[in-house]
């Protein structure tokens, strides 16, 4: 038990100092940094009409597999507790939200159940704006969050990454420092988008980038529920994570953090 106190006491202490560092030598991007990594793909942009980001949280359910009781509940809590209309999009209603020019890639039905769920979560952010948020407990009122973004020019509002292991790392340069500077990322499961903006524009751009890469594969190997099928081809972060964690870092001085949108972790399948 002593030994378990103390390797909690170091673990709390090395937190406290990576924060304190963080604090002190933010981050800055910089133009050719990553080389090997889609971020130097595009130049960095600060211009962006700043379009309103609707009062709605989005959800997705992403299979004809009936929504489990536990997950039902989530909802509940999502629409009794952030305070904002909640919208869960299912296969019925799906077509109603795709933008005439803008269809589904075409790999869309080959993904896997989750896989689905990440891929839409861009498409919305990018095309809708409004609120994301995974189908877990909700434990704050959101329209505090939303103010903050009508408020500020910020492009997104989301909770601040809890630690350097929720990080999805690429294997490329870019880690070192998403490693080093993960309070400066949104954490993945819930925040609010504007949407049209340099952020949602390179997700949408590399998120279909990569399905054109594997699309031969994914169409001949079509995921189940987790992706865990032989021949599927994407990994667990690999259309969402790598993504979303590097851009959070390339434009950092465009997101802000509100701690209200971050759900519950626990009881949720």
């Amino acid at each position: 038990m002593a030994l378990q106190t103390l390797k909690e006491f170091v673990k709390s202490c090395l937190a406290h100092a990576s924060a304190l560092r963080q604090r002190w030598f933010p981050y800055r991007y910089q133009e050719g940094a990553y080389m090997d990594s889609f971020l130097s793909h595009h130049p960095k942009s600060t211009a962006c009409e700043l379009r309103p980001a609707p009062r709605v949280i989005y959800a997705f359910w992403t299979g004809n597999n009936e929504v489990p009781l536990n997950r039902k509940d989530c909802l509940d809590g999502i629409q009794a507790r952030t305070g904002v209309p909640l919208v869960l999009v299912t296969p019925e209603n799906l077509g109603a939200f795709v933008v005439p020019g803008s269809p589904l890639h075409p790999g869309y039905e080959s993904l896997s159940l989750i896989h689905r769920a990440d891929y839409l979560r861009c498409y919305f952010m990018h095309h809708h704006g409004g609120g994301y948020t995974d189908i877990k407990s909700a434990l704050h009122d959101w329209n505090p969050a939303f103010d903050l973004l009508d408020s500020s020019g910020s492009w997104g509002v989301g909770y601040q990454e809890l630690h350097r292991h929720a990080v999805a790392y690429t294997g490329g340069s870019v880690d070192r420092d998403l490693g080093r500077h993960y309070l400066s990322l949104l954490g993945n499961g819930a925040y609010i988008m504007r949407s049209q903006t340099p952020f949602t524009q390179e997700w949408y751009a590399e998120l279909h980038r990569r399905m054109d890469l594997h699309l031969t594969q994914l169409m001949a190997h079509p995921g189940d529920q987790w992706g865990k099928n032989p021949g599927y081809p994407l990994a667990w972060t690999y259309i969402l994570g790598q993504i979303f964690h590097p851009l959070c870092l390339k434009y950092a001085d465009q997101l802000a953090m509100h701690a209200a949108v971050m759900p519950s972790f626990t009881n949720y399948r």
